[in-house]
């Protein structure tokens, strides 16, 4: 309202341009009192109108005219179950690209209540799906947003988005601390949230210039748990070891011959300890897993080496080939341990004869052992 035109018409920055079971002779009063209807068929619904906003890249401009536009609109709402249910679709035209919003009731004409639980990734899908399907530009997000043509809140929205970004990016931090201090440099702030009645940190705002975001109004990625996940990723190795961080803690994995780690043995085994496998694919269905800290690798073997009398021992390390294992959710060059080729049956018959030696350890004394057989044996004639 505040944009009318002094004589009580609408503005040129934005236009109706569709709407379903509403009526809009009166304007803005009877939408709002077409919406009201259906509140009145579940009064207690906290939130009971949704909005969504639908973002177009500035170079197909050209290509979305209101027809195109409201005909993508329907097939989102569809798509993300928005049916049966009182909505308009309003187009604004005060940006470069097009956009327009969906306001609809979350109220539907059977009472019915439609979902605003966070759906981002399959609200992502469709709006792939649907920028696909008609030949549109697939948007870089945030990073092409031309910031000096920005105002107010939105603009510093946007330099807080660019500023986190670009420590996002580099690579040689890898603590929060680290995270903090460069921000604060570049003039954004940090303020931590607490679980109400605790001191447990559970997500953060950023803050620049007198203004505060939650974390998700910047970027989701840039959420407390996100970030923390991610500047471990960029945390320096062990200069002998891909499997052991340089101030000295393990290096996590996620998943080994085909079973996957619960949380509490991602935790049990970077804090040392031995963890047990079962169902594991290869020629042992199960495996513990420790980390050696002479070898500064992961030792496997096929019996608990925490017990005294230990059965067999099975360990491998560096020189062996690594598959399915995720380091910090990144996939390393080499992507985690496996167990190579299938081992001899003498071989196996030799290490149960032999327990408590690394891999290494027993196919040195092994090859040691044929060799001074064949030496005892003499030459062959042939």
């Amino acid at each position: 309202k505040k944009k009318d035109k002094p004589d009580g018409s609408p503005c040129d920055e934005w236009r109706l341009i569709d709407w379903k079971d509403v009526s809009v002779i009166e304007g803005r009063e009877d939408i709002i009192k077409s919406f009201e209807d259906n509140r009145d068929l579940n009064p207690a619904l906290k939130n009971p109108v949704g909005h969504i906003s639908l973002n177009f890249h500035a170079n197909d401009k050209n290509k979305i005219d209101d027809n195109k536009m409201v005909e993508i609109a329907r097939k989102y709402m569809d798509r993300m179950g928005i049916v049966d249910t009182p909505y308009i679709v309003v187009r604004h035209l005060d940006k470069e690209y097009p956009h327009c919003h969906i306001v609809f009731s979350r109220i539907d004409n059977h009472a019915e209540t439609i979902s605003d639980k966070n759906d981002f990734d399959r609200n992502r899908k469709v709006c792939l799906d649907l920028t696909k399907e008609y030949g549109l530009h697939i948007s870089e997000g945030k990073r092409q947003t031309n910031v000096n043509k920005l105002r107010g809140t939105e603009k510093i929205r946007y330099e807080i988005f660019n500023a986190v970004e670009e420590v996002w990016n580099d690579k040689s931090v890898y603590a929060l601390e680290q995270f903090e201090a460069r921000l604060k440099a570049a003039g954004v702030g940090i303020e931590y949230k607490c679980r109400r009645g605790s001191n447990e940190v559970q997500g953060l705002w950023y803050t620049r210039k007198g203004k505060r975001f939650a974390a998700s109004k910047i970027d989701r990625r840039f959420s407390l748990g996100n970030i923390t996940k991610h500047l471990a990723q960029n945390k320096p190795l062990h200069p002998q070891s891909r499997w052991l961080y340089a101030d000295g803690t393990i290096v996590p994995f996620y998943k080994y011959a085909g079973v996957k780690l619960s949380p509490s043995q991602v935790k049990d085994y970077t804090a040392g300890q031995t963890i047990r496998l079962d169902g594991c694919s290869g020629d042992y269905s199960t495996l513990y897993i420790r980390f050696n800290p002479d070898r500064l690798v992961p030792s496997i073997y096929s019996s608990n080496p925490d017990l005294v009398r230990s059965a067999t021992s099975n360990s491998q390390d560096t020189s062996m080939r690594f598959s399915h294992v995720s380091v910090c959710g990144v996939q390393p060059q080499d992507e985690g341990f496996a167990h190579g080729s299938a081992l001899p049956d003498d071989f196996k018959l030799w290490l149960r004869r032999h327990p408590g030696l690394t891999i290494d350890e027993a196919r040195t004394r092994y090859r040691e052992e044929q060799k001074a057989k064949r030496r005892r044996q003499g030459p062959k004639l042939h």
